[in-house]
């Protein structure tokens, strides 16, 4: 699958849920590495005027997921479907700005488990948060149509 098969793959996955509600669309994506970002409207920020820290690690987590999904296959997501088990996010550098990127690259997959490192920066290219995932495959369900 091409990058921007990938691409649309993604997007139409997080249509209408919960990413696109927040704002966060995919740029790239080819295998193990996708790149999302979000742009900042008025209600991203906080009162000290600096993206809220949940905005952050929702981005990370947006960017950890679709980097794995582009390692799986459907009927394989259908079956055994991932989810983040543990997020770490460092914060920085407060963010500011019209937009922030992340960048994810799966550092290693195993059998039941992924581990995914996440840059965020700012539209300066600033580095303003890193971020380690860990999500793990589901066991095995009953896939029905």
């Amino acid at each position: 699958m091409g990058p921007d098969e990938l691409v649309a793959r993604i997007r139409e996955s997080t249509r209408g849920r919960f990413w696109e509600r927040v704002g966060i669309e995919t740029v790239s994506a080819e295998p193990g590495r996708v790149v999302n970002r979000v742009r900042l409207a008025e209600h991203h920020f906080n009162s000290n005027d600096v993206v809220h820290g949940g905005v952050i690690s929702t981005l990370i987590d947006s960017a950890a997921g679709s980097a794995v999904r582009t390692l799986r296959t459907d009927a394989e997501i259908r079956e055994r479907p991932h989810a983040t088990s543990d997020l770490h996010v460092s914060y920085l550098a407060p963010a500011r700005g019209a937009e922030l990127v992340a960048e994810a690259r799966v550092a290693k997959m195993g059998r039941t488990a992924v581990f995914v490192q996440v840059e965020v920066r700012d539209d300066g290219g600033r580095l303003v948060a890193l971020g380690m995932a860990t999500l793990v495959m589901g066991g095995r369900r009953e896939v029905s149509g």
